[in-house]
């Protein structure tokens, strides 16, 4: 059995030695369609790509005013978590985040600190609300990444989320 033992563990360490990272690797630009579809996808490994979208509006629009002129009373989807961990084990129990109906503005008051509230606030959906609940926000972003469709060789909208712990 302690021969069984020892090849699991060497197993294990050649494994990530050959295919495992140490860390998530960044990448300073976006990849070539091909690159990250044979370096990144193809083999399910993750990486964190810097400077993809520094061209969309929204990384200078987004603003709490502007956000609050564009969008406002408008009514959303939030979902609220004690830790910010949600759709994951917690203890002895798989944690889902409650949802609630909040105003646009009530969600950026807590997100900028005027209104104290427990939990982890995020405006955002599986499938991504930017599009379903939020259109006003959609052309500060582009429909789609074209590298991306590229790479998975069809057409995905953009998903865009944000979130703050307290």
């Amino acid at each position: 059995m302690e021969y069984v033992k020892e090849r699991l563990t060497e197993f294990s360490l050649e494994a990530h030695d050959l295919y495992l990272n140490q860390s998530v690797p960044y990448l300073e630009e976006p990849p070539d369609p091909l690159q990250f579809y044979r370096d990144w996808i193809g083999p399910n490994k993750p990486c964190v790509i810097r400077n993809a979208f520094s061209h969309w509006p929204a990384l200078s629009r987004w603003t709490p005013e502007y956000l609050r002129e564009k969008v406002g009373s408008k009514v959303i989807s939030v979902a609220v978590t004690p830790n910010g961990y949600a759709d994951a084990i917690s203890g002895d129990r798989f944690v889902m985040p409650e949802e609630r109906r909040m105003s646009f503005s009530s969600v950026l008051d807590i997100i900028e600190g005027k209104v104290d509230k427990s939990g982890v606030f995020y405006v955002q959906k599986q499938c991504s609300n930017l599009l379903e609940e939020l259109p006003e926000l959609a052309d500060d972003v582009e429909p789609h990444v074209p590298w991306m469709s590229s790479a998975l060789g069809e057409f995905r909208t953009v998903s865009v989320s944000s979130s703050r712990k307290y």
